[in-house]
């Protein structure tokens, strides 16, 4: 199996399989993820025997956990369990000046934290953008997607200015209403 080729369908088909006790996806998934994970650790730690430990006790968690976790993105999970695992050994032991200037230099919320981020938020906006009445989604998206005003959009539809302000603080209402609780829920 290719390691720079495999995208996060595969790597979700693993995790789904791991979460079955399946033995052979949690190793296809160390192998796969092990080495990009010791390196980033190493780059924080400047200890190779340390970044190994750390990197060891995050699979050895996430293999006892796999039942408990709703994970989407595997790899972003995992590296920021790095992270922070790495900062706490930080935080909690005495360490040289040069750890202390890499750490500072090491991106809190990394790109493909962030990349994985607006994908899932994205995709929530669009469900939930989805589950409205379809005149509501229609002046929604002409509004927020389009940046139409709200005459113009009435004039498109044949409907009054009072109907499309309406129409959009109900979907604004909802998204509000809906990204709060996966919000809740999420954190």
């Amino acid at each position: 199996m290719n390691k720079k080729n495999i995208d996060n369908s595969v790597i979700g088909d693993l995790v789904v399989r791991v979460k079955e006790s399946d033995q052979k996806a949690f190793n296809t998934l160390f192998e796969i993820l092990w080495e990009p994970m010791y390196s980033y650790a190493c780059s924080i730690l400047m200890n190779n025997n340390l970044a190994k430990d750390i990197v060891q006790d995050i699979w050895i968690d996430f293999w006892q956990r796999r039942n408990q976790h709703d994970i989407k993105y595997l790899k972003s999970y995992l590296f920021k369990a790095v992270r922070y695992r790495c900062y706490n050994h930080l935080r909690d032991n005495k360490f040289n000046k040069i750890q202390l200037e890499v750490a500072y230099k090491v991106s809190i919320a990394s790109a493909i934290d962030q990349n994985n981020d607006a994908i899932e938020l994205s995709g929530k906006i669009n469900t939930i953008i989805s589950k409205l009445p379809r005149r509501c989604q229609v002046i929604f998206r002409l509004s927020r997607i389009n940046n139409i005003d709200n005459k113009e959009i009435a004039n498109r539809l044949d409907i009054s200015q009072r109907s499309v302000e309406n129409q959009i603080s109900v979907a604004l209402r909802k998204l509000r209403k809906e990204l709060a609780l996966a919000r809740t829920l999420f954190f």
